[in-house]
């Protein structure tokens, strides 16, 4: 009976030992030349989860481990080439939507970074994102806050957060994002989200030929119905071919009135194929 209370009382402390702490809370054990880091998922909507890794616990944070299937209840991961208890870590989660996180920052022998001075910098566990810009009266101030941090978008002011809350939002906007933040004062900055350049990806169907004729190549012709609707750049129909027999049709210069960009959309068996453009140079 003795060896049997003794072997429950061990299981029992294993298993507190073991008990994984639920996200943006997570546990790290070490093991000597091996350190376990696990969590608990209570999202249902978690679509990323990295492991990071530091020296300095400040910056130069690299991912150590992906999650293939961050969605899962409980998990965890073993980092093998940990320099023993000189290396820090934390937790960098998605979910759907586009919110991030990032956990508090741990080191192996289980100092926490987070609100210790000298060492490191309050690391949010709730970042803000660009994503809740949109909120309504989202005010990061609470009384009692000595410094407080305006952030504007052009003219419109989206945020007003205290210091500690401000330089979460900033870490998160130089990391992870490729917006532009710039100081007007030190209660004032300014935010430009970036705006990626559009990607335009030629047709394989219409396109412009080396002559600098519309060229329309269509696969088994014959079998399909092909109809064809030729629009000015604002979206305003310009033309509409229906029924095409022949491939490859080429299509006159003189069907276009300007020089620019022409949209299009090309229907097969009364289905939308594609919906692109095409550009006819000023010299056509």
């Amino acid at each position: 009976m003795k060896k049997i209370l003794i072997l429950i009382l061990v299981i029992l402390a294993t298993g507190t030992l073991f008990s994984q702490d639920t996200l943006p809370r997570f546990t790290l054990v070490s093991r000597g030349d091996r350190v376990i880091i696990s969590w608990t998922n209570p999202y249902d909507s978690l679509i990323q989860l990295n492991i990071q890794r530091s020296y300095d616990s400040l910056k130069y944070y690299s991912t150590i481990f992906s999650a293939t299937s961050p969605e899962l209840p409980q998990n965890g991961f073993t980092d093998t080439k940990s320099p023993g208890n000189k290396a820090y870590y934390r937790i960098f989660y998605v979910l759907e939507g586009g919110s991030y996180f990032f956990t508090k920052v741990k080191r192996a022998d289980g100092f926490s970074v987070e609100n210790t001075a000298g060492t490191g910098h309050p690391v949010a566990k709730d970042v803000i994102s660009l994503r809740d810009i949109n909120r309504p009266n989202f005010n990061n101030v609470v009384p009692g806050d000595k410094r407080v941090v305006l952030v504007k978008i052009r003219d419109s002011l989206i945020r007003r957060l205290s210091i500690n809350s401000f330089r979460n939002f900033r870490d998160s906007i130089l990391r992870l994002t490729k917006d532009t933040m710039y100081a007007y004062n030190d209660s004032l900055v300014g935010l430009s989200p970036y705006v990626a350049k559009e990607l335009f990806k030629a047709s394989a169907f219409v396109y412009l030929n080396p002559d600098g004729y519309i060229n329309v190549s269509l696969p088994a012709i014959s079998e399909k119905k092909y109809n064809l609707k030729i629009f000015e750049e604002n979206g305003s129909m310009l033309f509409e071919i229906h029924n095409i027999k022949e491939s490859p049709l080429i299509l006159d210069k003189s069907n276009f009135i300007h020089a620019g960009w022409f949209l299009f959309e090309l229907y097969e068996d009364n289905k939308l194929k594609e919906k692109n453009k095409f550009y006819l140079p000023k010299d056509f």
